[in-house]
């Protein structure tokens, strides 16, 4: 199959085709996606890099982030690379700020060969893409993957962890408890809401649909959840977040209010970034292996390039509750 062939299956002209191959910006979303459709669904490579790309590899993969404002991400990154370097691999990082003509511009570079596989932190576009992808080339997700694809994964199981969160604060006698989460990372925050629920459903109190504060993950969002939290009545003794950031905007919140945290009201984040032990008082939180995510997901991530045609598989990796002063703890 040459170029002519792809743009008679897409019915549009040669020059259009060859814009897309080459990134052009000024392409249409609808056509550039039409495109990439095509040339996924014949593994069709550009001539104009001739047989070599088919036979040669880059040593290269491509790991795509939502942002870099999140320290989260680093220790990840850091997993992918030295496990990546013992195999021969150098990593190129790119973000796509949650824009999906970014995440499509970047997994261009998978299709044309220019990376061997890339690594996704988080996609936003749709699952029968995601499947499609993963079925033609070297592509796994770590801590976000997509609802309803078919792709190699690793992540933690978001549900039990605030279960279990949500379990102590009932046993050390707390009866309203409160949620911060975000509305952004859907497949994190089903888990991690879902696991709140259940938790009181299944210790016998009932589900308050005010006391989830939903909005994004910035530490003013963390405030505005709280300020929301304590002005309902009766206000809650614990609050758990879906993020460290949203955490601190809590704490930071209620200190303002002369609340005092650990104390009057539990909060609880999550990821255990390296913030957590410099905060005053100490933020207690949900600890993701963010190394081992990041070692976990090369590893997925290499055996597709070894066989694209490998089994997919789901990895979940243990996380660990740790308790701080702001959860009334000081170790």
């Amino acid at each position: 199959m040459n170029i002519k062939d792809i743009a008679n299956k897409c019915n549009l002209s040669v020059a259009t085709i060859s814009r897309v191959i080459n990134n052009d910006p000024k392409v249409a979303d609808s056509t550039r996606k039409k495109v990439l459709s095509v040339i996924d669904k014949y593994k069709f490579v550009p001539n104009i890099t001739g047989r070599s790309l088919r036979t040669q590899k880059s040593n290269k993969i491509l790991v795509l982030l939502p942002t870099m404002s999140n320290q989260f991400y680093s220790e990840i990154i850091q997993g992918i690379e030295e496990t990546a370097e013992e195999k021969g691999y150098a990593i190129l990082v790119a973000v796509t700020n949650l824009q999906e003509h970014q995440e499509i511009k970047y997994l261009h570079m998978l299709r044309m060969k220019h990376v061997d596989g890339c690594i996704s932190l988080f996609n936003t576009i749709e699952a029968d893409a995601i499947t499609s992808l993963a079925k033609n080339y070297p592509f796994v997700q770590c801590c976000e993957p997509t609802m309803n694809a078919d792709v190699s994964s690793v992540e933690i199981n978001n549900r039990q962890a605030v279960y279990d969160v949500v379990k102590q604060f009932i046993d050390k006698g707390h009866k309203t408890i409160g949620m911060i989460s975000g509305d952004y990372y859907k497949t994190s925050e089903l888990g991690r809401e879902t696991g709140y629920q259940d938790a009181l459903r299944d210790y016998g109190i009932k589900f308050d649909k005010n006391l989830v504060v939903k909005n994004f993950y910035r530490y003013e969002d963390g405030a505005i959840g709280a300020k929301k939290l304590m002005a309902y009545k009766p206000r809650p003794t614990a609050i758990v977040c879906a993020s460290d950031s949203l955490a601190l905007g809590a704490t930071s919140y209620l200190k303002s209010q002369g609340i005092k945290v650990g104390v009057d009201v539990c909060v609880m984040g999550f990821d255990n970034t390296s913030i957590t032990t410099y905060t005053s008082p100490t933020l207690s939180s949900i600890n993701q292996p963010r190394y081992d995510l990041g070692k976990e997901s090369f590893k997925l991530l290499y055996e597709k390039l070894q066989d694209i045609n490998s089994v997919n598989k789901k990895i979940i990796l243990p996380f660990q509750i740790i308790h701080r002063e702001s959860t009334g703890c000081d170790n």
